[in-house]
């Protein structure tokens, strides 16, 4: 696209930053030194949510909660807001601190980017919840510091496919920043037992983004890494 930056990498912003990649912690200083070593030479930042003073060294900003008593997913959901609000890029991709990254998993997002997707990465998970659509169960441990790069990076090579298929879970995902401002972002929770995350998945449909996954974009996913983590 003229004018834009055309690559997910890049040590400036140039005049219009064409992907930010956005990640969130709150209180593990494991997962903010996993998350933060995996982006470092992307165009990244790394937000946390209302957290503790320990992940601050990580942190690229901080989002303070009008109403840090409320439940979890409901705080979890306006950080989200605000990671895509703040960003000044035309497309931000917003990654969960307890993920993996293989070889050229942004990259594979990025080629879908054609004005009418949302591209989500396939999910590789160890099945301490059971794996949604298109995810896959191996178990690689829980645990960011001993986590199996080189395992992992091995295998993630095996898995890929080139191709894209409807559908999904959730994220990693590349948003298209103003069309989510439009439709209204998350709610501010799960509503009536359907998920934030769907929600807004189906109002980016209604505004003509189509949900896909992209095999050849695979990403390790912990599973409620922070949540169940103790220090």
């Amino acid at each position: 696209m003229a004018g834009e930056v055309p690559s997910v990498r890049g040590d400036g912003y140039g005049a219009v930053l064409r992907i930010e990649v956005v990640g969130m912690v709150y209180k593990s200083p494991e997962y903010a030194a996993f998350i933060s070593d995996q982006l470092f030479d992307l165009n990244a930042r790394i937000v946390g949510n209302d957290p503790v003073p320990a992940v601050e060294p990580w942190l690229d900003d901080i989002y303070h909660d009008p109403n840090p008593s409320d439940h979890y997913l409901s705080r979890v959901y306006r950080c989200w807001n605000y990671c895509i609000e703040s960003s000044e890029a035309k497309y931000v991709c917003l990654v969960n601190s307890d993920m993996a990254f293989s070889p050229g998993w942004l990259e594979a997002l990025e080629r879908r980017l054609d004005g009418s997707t949302l591209p989500v990465s396939r999910l590789v998970e160890p099945g301490f919840i059971r794996p949604g659509q298109h995810a896959i169960e191996i178990n690689l441990g829980r645990d960011p510091s001993q986590f199996p790069f080189a395992s992992w990076n091995a295998m993630a090579a095996d898995l890929s496919e080139e191709r894209v298929v409807s559908g999904g879970l959730f994220m990693p995902c590349i948003l298209h920043r103003e069309t989510f401002l439009r439709v209204g972002g998350y709610p501010h929770g799960n509503v009536n037992g359907v998920s934030g995350d769907k929600i807004l998945f189906d109002k980016m449909s209604e505004a003509g983004f189509a949900h896909v996954t992209c095999f050849d974009s695979l990403v390790y996913h912990m599973q409620e890494g922070e949540m169940r983590h103790v220090e």
